[in-house]
């Protein structure tokens, strides 16, 4: 967990936030990564890089609640059967899509939850403002915002000029 430590010291989070993570997974039927648990518990609920906006499972958040992860999957599929937008092409049917993040521009960043897959295994989808087109990346959500600030990792959706990797972090408002 060395980026999630990375991260946190990068911040400067010294918070210890409770969040409900036994009723978050209960709700979304899946498991939470521990590197998300960890970011959010120190007080990473909020925008990494003035780009990044992580969904606490907290109603408190209005729209950036992962508690409301759930229907968000089930609208996307109502626009794939309507053809009005299209999924990932590597998406099995018992996978399922859980929202753990958007942006400043409108995308909006997915774990892809398999049965029997543990979630630290759990590949980031980032779909596109538009819903019509998806990147897959096999890291770690620590490890995708690391490299966000290392600047190895890039999105073609991302909207650079807005991503402000000298400003780490800017938590909610409570």
């Amino acid at each position: 967990m060395a980026s999630v430590e990375d991260l946190i010291a990068a911040a400067g989070l010294t918070g210890d936030f409770e969040l409900d993570w036994e009723r978050a997974e209960a709700t979304l039927g899946a498991r939470i990564p521990d590197d998300f648990r960890h970011l959010l518990g120190a007080g990473g609920a909020g925008a990494w890089f003035d780009y990044v906006r992580l969904y606490p499972p907290d109603e408190n958040f209005g729209d950036q609640n992962l508690l409301d992860s759930v229907g968000a999957f089930e609208d996307l599929k109502i626009l794939w059967e309507g053809e009005i937008s299209t999924p990932p092409d590597d998406l099995a049917p018992e996978s399922r899509l859980i929202a753990w993040a958007d942006t400043a521009a409108g995308e909006t960043l997915f774990w892809r939850v398999d049965p029997g897959v543990e979630p630290t295994a759990y590949p980031i989808y980032v779909e596109n403002a538009d819903g019509d087109a998806w990147e897959r990346y096999d890291l770690s959500v620590a490890d995708f915002l690391a490299g966000i600030s290392r600047g190895e990792v890039r999105s073609a959706f991302f909207a650079e000029a807005y991503l402000d990797v000298s400003r780490t972090f800017r938590p909610y408002a409570r």
